[in-house]
């Protein structure tokens, strides 16, 4: 059966008169002359057997009816602008690697070795999601979650990506307000800093200072919900925060942050790679993992 829709020029002619309420403005955004804008507008309203526009010498009018048309025709052209960027997105050629992570370990750590997969696996379309909230972790839509610890899908399949070390950092900004003459610091010295938390880590100090040997005491001092804004906090001389190694060494390695306190401090816990058992099998899964997995092994050993 023939559809009682109107040519798609016709659509996107009178939408863009509608914005410019001008023939010859819309006829220069769609590269088209002013007559065959004019000619598409005619036709259109011949179509509907309503007039859209009332003209009045150089200017244009929009009658009740056009603007009634207009208010249902733009969704509809947005739906199906939409509809085909994402068909031009499309490569169906590839398979879906859909992973998800958490955000600060995503940006910090993830996104270099991505690029790399990407180049080694090209046949492969990668899509990263946020990792805010384990409970509402949907199966069907991710293949991989790369995550700190704990259990996550009931029957899931996980790997160890490392174990986690930990490192007391701060500015070095910081460190020179505090004592711009002092040129070593020791474990001990940290007391007298501002300290900074993350609110998901209450016993983060109080573990670190028994690692060094030190009493705890009074831990007072900004929280932050993420990663990336204590890293934030700390590059902005708010205070000492302890972080894991693998999301501060870009900031030490560009100075941005300092580890005066000491060296890595092990904790109990450790980073995972986690599937569902049913997608074990799958191609991208298992490339995936088994790259990330040995390439952690070779940084590992050299």
């Amino acid at each position: 059966m023939r559809r009682y829709i109107p040519s798609s020029t016709a659509l996107k002619c009178f939408e863009a008169s509608v914005r410019h309420l001008s023939f010859t403005k819309a006829a220069e955004e769609l590269h088209l002359t002013q007559s065959a804008v004019s000619r598409q507008i005619r036709n259109l309203e011949e179509f509907l057997s309503r007039d859209l526009f009332i003209r009045l010498n150089k200017r244009l009018v929009l009658t009740g009816t056009g603007a009634a048309y207009y208010k249902e025709v733009v969704p509809l052209l947005d739906r199906m602008e939409n509809a085909s960027l994402r068909m031009l997105h499309r490569e169906d050629e590839k398979t879906t690697l859909t992973l998800s992570a958490l955000p600060t370990l995503a940006s910090y750590w993830l996104m270099p070795l991505l690029a790399e997969f990407q180049r080694l696996h090209p046949q492969f379309q990668i899509k990263v999601r946020s990792l805010d909230d384990a409970a509402k972790i949907d199966p069907d839509a991710v293949d991989v979650i790369l995550h700190y610890g704990g259990d996550h899908w009931p029957r899931a399949v996980s790997h160890q990506l490392m174990r986690e070390d930990v490192l007391a950092v701060c500015s070095p900004l910081l460190l020179e307000r505090m004592d711009a003459s002092k040129s070593v610091w020791q474990a001990g010295d940290v007391t007298q800093f501002p300290f900074l938390h993350l609110s998901s880590r209450i016993n983060a100090w109080p573990d670190w200072m028994v690692s060094q040997g030190l009493e705890s005491g009074s831990f007072a001092g900004a929280s932050f919900a993420h990663f990336h804004m204590l890293l934030e906090a700390a590059k902005n001389s708010m205070g000492v925060a302890i972080l894991p190694c693998i999301l501060a060494r870009k900031s030490l390695a560009s100075g941005e942050l300092v580890a005066p306190f000491g060296g890595p401090v092990v904790t109990p816990h450790e980073y995972l790679l986690s599937y569902p058992v049913d997608k074990a099998d799958l191609e991208q899964v298992v490339v995936f993992r088994d790259w990330l997995l040995a390439t952690l092994e070779h940084h590992k050993q050299n």
